[in-house]
């Protein structure tokens, strides 16, 4: 009846019916079987164990070996799945090689219940240590990337609000004057391509390179400590058409 057990406990555990059987005896041999089929009540409840295909193939391998389903249900809630998987299967291979293993339900509760795996050789902890270490550096350094991205990102913003915050504040003569020698300095200190991307207003902040220009400038610029001197070094670019 063994096999009809197996097929009562899969049917029972995992479909919406569920049946009981007795036999039906003439003397001591076993004429016939009884069947009872019922509707399963546990089958419109939430089950994990049923429900998820990965741990109902668990408890139906330890129930296998000669678990009771309950017991077998047990170990699969309260142990990583991982664990039973590699204990039924060790199981299965000595088995399979004819290994003595006198109660092979037994066997398998103590294994997982103790976790018989093979624990790492000191070798195999350093090099699992080892690249955990490299994953954590090199996490750290992505978010360090990141970070410094977000840092450019902000720097360049606030770069290019104070630029177009001191050249809106001029006149439209000081901004031409200031525009038209601030072309001259890109041709001579940044390559012609960039230099080309320069045309006034917004372009002030649109390049690196012509972004760190203007601010050299825009800073000798306000290093004239006195409105005076500030107005003498624009009067002297719209005089001269260049930047000193």
């Amino acid at each position: 009846m063994r096999v009809v057990d197996m097929a009562r406990r899969e049917i029972n555990a995992k479909t919406d019916i569920a049946f009981e059987y007795e036999e039906i005896k003439e003397g001591r041999k076993v004429a016939a079987l009884r069947f009872t089929i019922t509707r399963n009540a546990r089958a419109d409840k939430p089950d994990p164990l049923r429900d998820d295909p990965r741990l109902a193939r668990l408890v139906t391998r330890l129930t296998t070996h000669g678990m009771t389903e309950d017991a077998a249900r047990a170990i699969v809630q309260t142990h990583e799945p991982e664990l039973v998987e590699w204990a039924t299967t060790t199981l299965a291979r000595k088995l399979k090689a004819k290994e003595p293993v006198e109660n092979p339900a037994g066997w398998l509760r103590k294994a997982i219940e103790e976790d018989w795996r093979p624990q790492p050789t000191l070798f195999a902890q350093k090099q699992t240590q080892a690249r955990e270490t490299e994953r954590q550096a090199e996490r750290e350094r992505l978010d360090l990337e990141a970070k410094t991205a977000e840092g450019r990102k902000a720097d360049a913003a606030h770069e290019k609000a104070a630029i177009m915050a001191y050249v809106n504040s001029l006149s439209p003569e000081e901004r031409e004057a200031l525009e038209q020698g601030f072309r001259e300095h890109l041709t001579a200190t940044v390559p012609a391509i960039v230099a080309k991307r320069f045309t006034g207003g917004e372009t002030w902040g649109l390049d690196p390179l012509i972004r760190k220009q203007a601010i050299l400038l825009l800073t000798d610029i306000k290093q004239k400590t006195t409105p005076l001197m500030k107005q003498l070094h624009l009067q002297q670019l719209l005089q001269l058409n260049t930047i000193p």
